[in-house]
């Protein structure tokens, strides 16, 4: 019997296949990203959001994304109604092969991750989410980050997988926006700890300061709450002391959570931005950082 989660796949609308080949998006990169004469944005961005998945890291990567990116931001090539279609093809795709072992899918995933953080970025920019669309998208993103287990960074064959990372940036523009609820500020810490205590592997490549700039995200807001982040603060800090009964798992959570910590206080201390929000963070994490080092 098929279980809800694969009927609801089945349903999900297939993303159109490629039908220009790599030299048409080559040119489209060599012009700085200008739309093609006689071409509209929408059918192209719609072909492109396909090509996210490819095991190519110059068509996914270099090309794919990089002209998504900005015809999504930069250029404002593709309107609000647009944009809604390829939230939704994005939101699917994260879905797409979730849970199962390790392979070309998380491409896909991750990639439609990234996507949609700079179509978050844009709604911050430019709004045109309404309250429920934004929470839709913020939901699957804590899905997303709490169900993905391929967490392979650099291949030196198919570039950036990055799935963590990819997540992690989707998290840090949702957390600047101003539909974000009050309450869902202790979700997003709570998803972060959660994501570095039960990873199967080590957080290695730069993931740890991806995800720090989520919780700077929070700190800086006008509406930063103060409770959730001393109890998440807590919450971390005991986590990222040395376990009572060490073993493979405790201490690469350990690790993970140490290094995490870590970054957040290197990138705190940097950005010297004022903030009545990150001023009390850097005071809190400066306090919980004696008893680890």
């Amino acid at each position: 019997m098929p279980t809800a989660a694969v009927l609801l796949l089945a349903l999900l609308p297939a993303a159109p296949q490629p039908t220009h080949p790599k030299s048409f998006w080559s040119s489209i990169a060599q012009q700085k990203h200008a739309l093609p004469a006689g071409e509209s944005a929408a059918p192209l961005a719609a072909e492109l959001v396909a090509s996210l998945g490819s095991p190519d890291p110059e068509l996914r990567d270099d090309l794919a994304f990089s002209i998504l990116t900005s015809w999504i931001y930069t250029q404002k090539l593709l309107g609000p109604a647009d944009l809604r279609s390829i939230v939704q093809t994005l939101q699917g795709n994260l879905r797409r092969g979730i849970g199962g072992p390790e392979s070309d899918q998380v491409l896909l995933r991750s990639f439609s991750a990234l996507t949609l953080s700079v179509i978050a970025s844009r709604d911050n920019a430019d709004p045109f989410m309404t309250a429920a669309e934004y929470q839709g998208l913020l939901d699957a993103a804590l899905a997303y980050l709490r169900e993905e287990r391929d967490l392979r960074g650099f291949d030196a064959a198919k570039g950036w997988m990055h799935s963590a990372a990819h997540t992690a940036d989707l998290l840090k523009f949702l957390a600047r926006n101003t539909k974000l609820r009050t309450a869902d500020q202790a979700r997003i810490l709570s998803a972060i700890t959660a994501k570095n205590r039960d990873a199967a592997s080590p957080f290695v490549q730069g993931e740890d300061e991806r995800m720090a700039r989520v919780v700077i995200s929070i700190v800086r807001r006008a509406d930063f709450d103060r409770t959730a982040f001393t109890v998440w603060l807590a919450d971390a800090k005991a986590q990222a002391a040395f376990p009572k009964q060490p073993s493979v798992e405790t201490l690469r959570a350990q690790q993970n959570l140490r290094r995490l910590l870590s970054s957040l206080w290197s990138s705190l201390t940097a950005d010297e931005r004022p903030s009545d929000g990150a001023e009390f963070a850097r005071t809190s994490l400066r306090e919980a950082l004696k008893t680890l080092y």
